[in-house]
């Protein structure tokens, strides 16, 4: 079989057991028995037992996961691990135990078995030891200079194993001075000051006395700036002051903008480089913030300090402003690849609508409108059209026996034994290892596999990496709908709004949680489910039931409910709220002027929100139609205008 399709059959079931496995009592084979009871006995240190079993069970389907256990516990044996790998090559658990191994053969200082072994990784403890062995071992060991000082050249800081490569450096005086300071100057910017301070011991004399400046520009930048206007002008004080700038301008970005174009542009020797940074960043910043400077600042941005990010703000602060005309200008200024997209050409049909071209608006929406995604919705509302739903299959009938013969080969059922034994942990390393080896047809079958199965989590994800987008029965399950159901009801909600951010958060995966902290389908964070479980009657809630599928919706649907209720039932708004918390909201909300709902979703400053309540929304409006085959909120409805000063929380 070719590894492509041996490759799809081992990961597949990744995070699906919990639909069909949980809640179920399973019978375990003799063989499932006896694999549990060998790891037992190896985690009680029973070897005797454990070699017994293991004889028994070879052939067993998951006989490898007993090898590779056993050889983990004796990292010593060379010769045992090196015959597993050529067992077993291209493998998760191969990757793993070569891992363990070159941990194990660096702690050792194992240099020469550490270079056979080794295998290129983006490990940076493994990569430090694969160092390390070439400059203790190598009698050309320039080219593991040149990569340590690469490595070197970071602001983040890197693990230990790496300090003896490092000092290497030093010691055999590889390292200048001026890197130093440009090292120091990355860890400034990422504002690793222990990091930035370490380095600084190195420096000379001269360039600590500069660092010592640069520590209190970073402390006070106001008062540091001051000073700065009777600097030199060498490399080191542009660096400090251009660095100030942008610390000030989280303070005071007008200020902070006058002091740049007054005293130091001027009067300092900044590279094209660095002033492209400095006048982007407060440019951007000021944009962000949705000042009314940002689209005077923006205007001053030539050359290389625009880029993508800029461009893109450039419009944003018109249309926030109202400024058909400008944003039309920075429309067209857009590269073909950037305007051809149907974020832009919506914004195009709206430009061209305000400036009195309702044909050519017309013509774009008329395209637009045939879209299923945000902005298609949005194109049809301007028409008053009935939404597209364009829905088709991710494996179409005459590819089916393609699923079939997936589901019939024996990686597949070593997957579903693994979750079957409960080992989930494995399953989803299988998965995450071979998702990248899987071609766009291989995905296709995967993700129609994880559908039959109910693994809906696997689905969305394998789908979307297929760039299969058209499937909305795959994509927009509707599961856990009685609970759904019933916590709408009890919050006067639409269970498709619901169902719209319970899409977005988790994808329907119960057991998730964010690097944040929060948890479950709703992914609500501990400390609001718990105040909103003690105002439920549910008691102090442990993390465990908080992830609870029926406890996490019904404590998400009351947090969405108040979020709604904070903000006059505004969807936009307590959408955004319930992403990035009331407080930012509250520094979106427009001063002066109210903000029609789509150019407010579209200047929200933070990314992720901004796509967040956008995915909401058309999420929402696809389960409306699914719920009822209907839409029975259309977006027009759940985009009510942002009025100035908002709503007071």
């Amino acid at each position: 079989m070719k590894r492509g399709i041996r490759l799809i059959l081992i990961g597949v079931a990744w995070a699906c057991a919990q639909s069909v496995f949980a809640g179920k009592a399973i019978i375990l084979s003799s063989d499932q028995q006896h694999f549990l009871d060998a790891l037992d006995a190896l985690k009680e240190g029973d070897r005797s037992r454990f070699k017994l079993l293991k004889r028994q069970l070879n052939g067993y389907i998951l006989y490898p996961y007993l090898e590779y256990e056993d050889l983990r516990t004796r990292l010593d044996d060379n010769e045992g691990i090196a015959h597993f790998l050529d067992t077993y090559p291209d493998t998760v658990l191969a990757n793993r135990l070569r891992r363990s191994w070159l941990g194990a053969l660096g702690k050792r200082k194992a240099w020469q078995a550490y270079l056979e072994a080794y295998r290129p990784s983006t490990n940076k403890t493994l990569q430090c030891y694969r160092l390390r062995a070439g400059l203790e071992t190598a009698e050309d060991k320039q080219p593991f200079i040149q990569a340590a000082k690469k490595m070197w050249l970071t602001g983040t800081t890197l693990p230990e194993p790496c300090s003896p490569v490092f000092n290497y450096l030093y010691e055999h005086r590889l390292v200048k001075a001026h890197e130093f300071w440009k090292r120091v100057g990355l860890a400034m910017d990422k504002r690793n000051l222990s990091l930035a301070r370490f380095l600084a011991k190195r420096l000379p004399k001269s360039k600590q006395q500069w660092f010592a400046r640069w520590q209190q520009m970073d402390k006070s930048p106001r008062k540091t700036l001051q000073a700065a206007r009777d600097w030199v002008d060498v490399p080191e004080a542009r660096d400090i002051i251009a660095y100030g700038i942008k610390r000030y301008s989280r303070e005071d970005t007008v200020a902070a903008w006058e002091l740049w174009q007054t005293q130091f542009k001027p009067d300092y020797d900044f590279d094209r480089d660095s002033l492209a940074s400095v006048e982007r960043r407060l440019a951007l910043r000021a944009a962000w913030r949705h000042m009314p400077e940002a689209n005077q600042f923006l205007s001053k941005l030539k050359g290389r300090a625009i880029n993508q990010e800029a461009r893109e703000w450039r419009i944003r602060s018109a249309l926030r402003e109202k400024n058909w005309k400008l944003a039309r200008k920075y429309l067209h200024a857009l590269p073909d690849e950037e305007l051809i997209t149907n974020q832009w050409q919506y914004w195009s049909a709206r430009v061209n609508e305000q400036l009195g071209q309702p044909e050519h608006a017309e013509e774009i929406y008329r395209r637009l409108a045939n879209e299923t995604d945000y902005y298609g919705f949005l194109a049809a509302e301007k028409l008053g059209l009935p939404y597209t739903f364009t829905n088709e299959p991710v494996v179409d009938e005459e590819a089916a026996h393609h699923v079939e013969f997936l589901a019939d080969q024996p990686e597949f059922r070593r997957i579903r034994e693994l979750y079957e034994l409960g080992r989930n942990t494995d399953a989803f390393r299988e998965w995450r290892y071979v998702l990248n080896d899987m071609s766009t047809a291989e995905k296709r079958f995967a993700a129609r596999l994880a559908d039959n199965w109910e693994w809906h989590f696997t689905a969305i994800v394998t789908t979307a990496q297929a760039k299969h987008f058209a499937d909305l029965d795959l994509r927009f399950p509707l599961v856990y709908q009685p609970q759904v159901l019933r916590e709408a009801q009890r919050q006067q909600l639409p269970p498709s709004l619901l169902y719209g951010v319970m899409r977005r958060e988790s994808a329907f995966r119960e057991t998730a949680e964010s690097p944040a902290g929060a948890l479950g389908l709703m992914q609500v964070m501990p400390s609001t489910a718990r105040a909103v479980g003690k105002k439920l009657g549910m008691g102090k809630l442990s993390l465990a039931q908080i992830k609870d599928a029926g406890n996490n919706i019904r404590l998400g649907a009351t947090y969405l409910r108040q979020v709604l209720d904070q903000y006059d039932d505004n969807v936009i708004l307590a959408t955004a709220s319930y992403n990035a918390g009331p407080q930012r909201v509250k520094k979106w909300l427009p001063e002066a002027a109210d903000l029609p709902a789509d150019i407010w979703v579209d200047s929200i400053t933070f990314d992720e929100t901004r796509a967040y309540v956008k995915a909401v929304l058309f999420y929402a409006t696809i389960f409306d139609w699914k719920l009822d085959n209907k839409v029975d909120h259309r977006l027009k409805e759940r985009m009510r205008p942002v009025t100035a000063g908002g709503t007071t929380l």
